[in-house]
């Protein structure tokens, strides 16, 4: 309990620092893209990805083994990685639109609404920041909202607190907690469920391999393909509208990825559980 309180007073002295010197920076602007984007650089650096990094020296003489970074990437579990993160992405839309047609019972219907707007406004930020008309402007959204949150948001939610839950419980509850915390902490209720299974994945990705670059490139893949592909179709290139794969006519095709991604996840755990028999 005490190196979880740690964690979260560096996340908050970390945040905190970063936005004493956004605000005498930018004056505080928010109305401004640039200004918003520094923000997010600044909270994204100070909450996530600063705190684990000083809980590992605090708490370890090896930061990267406390981290789970000591290890070297095989090239074909990258590959088998990012093909799996593709093939999910039907399944991953089908389960996304599921939880968005759930409706509170009446009594609920004020925080309902509220939960609506919230998320309304949330997607207009987010298509804000996914703007580009540049490849100079493509190359900044990839490291800020696909290169640096997968690289944070996993030291920080599967390194670090999956790390300390399962020093206290089994591991596979631990990896639970740590996926629904990093589904909540996004305030995005109608995408909670897919948001934690990803997690989910993630937290097993690191369970099985013991080596945090391969939830990192889950979770990068994940985001730089909505970067990539939002900049084609904003800038009149003709390419699929990948958010749209796993439902509406092709319902189907959610489906068969779902059936997919539990083959998958069972070939990944033999895989990784005969690679550690040969160590």
């Amino acid at each position: 309990m005490s190196r979880l309180l740690i964690l979260i007073g560096f996340s908050f002295f970390f945040t905190f620092l970063g936005m004493m010197v956004w605000t005498v920076f930018t004056h505080g602007n928010t109305n401004d893209i640039n200004s918003l984007k520094s923000l997010q650089l600044i909270q994204s650096i100070g909450f996530f990805v600063l705190p684990p990094f000083a809980l590992a020296y605090l708490c370890s003489s090896n930061t990267f083994e406390f981290l789970h970074l000591d290890r070297k990437i095989n090239w074909v579990d990258v590959f088998l990685v990012f093909l799996f993160m593709v093939v999910v992405i039907p399944f991953i839309n089908l389960l996304g639109e599921l939880n968005h047609q759930l409706v509170l019972p009446k009594m609920f219907a004020g925080l309902e609404a509220m939960m609506k707007a919230s998320e309304d406004q949330a997607m207009q930020l987010t298509e804000k920041f996914l703007t580009a008309h540049t490849i100079l402007a493509l190359g900044f959204n990839i490291f800020l909202i696909a290169l640096l949150p997968a690289f944070g948001e996993e030291l920080f939610f599967r390194s670090a607190l999956q790390g300390l839950f399962s020093r206290k419980m089994n591991v596979k509850p631990a990896v639970w907690i740590a996926a629904i915390i990093f589904s909540a902490i996004h305030f995005q209720f109608y995408g909670f469920v897919p948001r934690m299974l990803l997690g989910a994945f993630f937290g097993y990705l690191l369970m099985w391999s013991e080596n945090l670059w391969l939830p990192i490139l889950a979770h990068f893949a994940n985001n730089v393909l909505a970067v990539i592909f939002f900049y084609l179709k904003t800038n009149g290139y003709k390419v699929i509208d990948i958010d749209t794969l796993g439902i509406e006519g092709t319902l189907w095709l959610g489906i068969l990825s779902g059936l997919l991604a539990i083959v998958g996840l069972f070939l990944f755990q033999k895989r990784f559980n005969r690679k550690a028999t040969h160590l």
